[in-house]
């Protein structure tokens, strides 16, 4: 009788404690910003023909008195002298906003993490398009984030592995690869002021 008292409390306990861990989980809700003063700075690395290119990228948005948000992106890379031409233009890769969202996070896949808790073990398919896994947490830049892998729904390999903190509107950290596996992007960041 003592046996079944104890294996039912620890039952209980079990399914409380779940219950807490489910209920104070968050979602993320990428490109949320606020309009308040702000400001991310992040390194952006690139690999075009197995060249490795790497470029900062911040964005700043300040909140003026009478309630509009100057909003300013600055760029910088290395280039080439050669490289000096009609494609300087268009900022980072010269892709515009695109090319940049598809750093972070490829739209697409930005959907999905809506409905996403974020707690260690969450695993969400999203309609044969693919599954994200929450897989534990690491801190870039001084913040804890929840590390997010997606996958093919067949559990091929990983096409995306981002780091996020659900109070941000940006990614920590995000790694995109090609299906071969090889990286494509990866941003990182390295100041934040909120």
């Amino acid at each position: 009788m003592f046996k079944v008292w104890k294996v039912s409390v620890l039952a209980v306990v079990m399914v409380a404690t779940s219950m807490i861990a489910l209920s104070s989980a968050e979602m993320w809700e990428p490109y949320q910003f606020q309009p308040k003063d702000q400001k991310y700075e992040y390194k952006i690395i690139s690999f075009e023909d197995d060249v490795e290119k790497v470029s900062n990228y911040v964005l700043e948005i300040d909140k003026k008195d009478d309630g509009q948000l100057e909003i300013s992106v600055k760029t910088t890379w290395v280039a080439a002298e050669e490289d000096l031409g009609s494609q300087i233009l268009g900022g980072w890769w010269a892709a515009g906003a695109f090319g940049l969202t598809m750093a972070f996070i490829n739209p697409m896949y930005a959907a999905f993490f809506g409905g996403l808790d974020m707690y260690e073990g969450n695993k969400m398919s999203f309609f044969g398009a693919g599954v994200v896994e929450v897989t534990g947490t690491e801190k870039v830049a001084g913040r804890k984030g929840f590390v997010c892998v997606f996958r093919n729904e067949d559990g091929g390999p990983v096409m995306g592995r981002y780091v996020v903190d659900p109070s941000l509107p940006l990614p920590l950290k995000t790694e995109i690869f090609e299906e071969d596996g090889t990286s494509q992007y990866q941003t990182e960041l390295m100041n934040i002021e909120i």
